[in-house]
């Protein structure tokens, strides 16, 4: 009776719960930092969000299955269509970032992906797929990083916190 009240889970240990939550929470902040640190259109704390949230859709998921997949046929459980509709969702989220214009330049197309990266590395995680949001994190913060460092040096065009350095000096 009591499990029923407070909604215990039946899937994950509190324990894991935590882990995992904290894992996309942490993740979320370090790849938001990096882009609200270069003043980008979405600040960390949506990236956490995002990660967060994306996390816990994927924790019930779980345990929506662990409940009911006893039940009458009935009822379908697809938690594959989760993955779909979040991605889905967060694509808009990105979109915002993405349609802002410098000029005739579109800009926001890291910060737009990245925000969707945070989403499938929230999802990763919430499935309790560690290793892949692991791999994913590492992968998206290097070309994060990096890319900034490469696009500058062989393209010449640099970061707008850059460029206002470059004028203020």
């Amino acid at each position: 009776m009591i499990a029923e009240l407070t909604g215990e889970l039946s899937y994950l240990s509190w324990q894991e719960l935590l882990l995992r939550v904290g894992m996309a929470m942490l993740f979320g902040l370090i790849l938001g930092l990096e882009r609200d640190t270069k003043n980008k259109p979405i600040d960390f704390r949506a990236y956490m969000i995002v990660a967060v949230t994306t996390c816990i859709l994927a924790i019930l998921g779980q345990e929506i299955y662990a409940d009911f997949s006893l039940a009458d046929s009935i009822l379908r459980i697809d938690l594959a269509n989760i993955i779909a509709g979040v991605m889905t969702g967060i694509g808009f989220l990105g979109a915002g970032a993405i349609i802002q214009r410098d000029g005739s330049r579109v800009v926001g197309t890291a910060t737009g992906a990245s925000i969707w990266a945070a989403g499938g590395i929230g999802l990763a995680i919430g499935f309790g797929f560690y290793s892949l949001g692991i791999v994913a994190f590492i992968a998206i913060g290097i070309i994060l990083l990096a890319g900034g460092i490469i696009r500058a040096r062989f393209s010449g065009i640099e970061d707008k916190e850059t460029q206002k350095q470059v004028y203020k000096e």
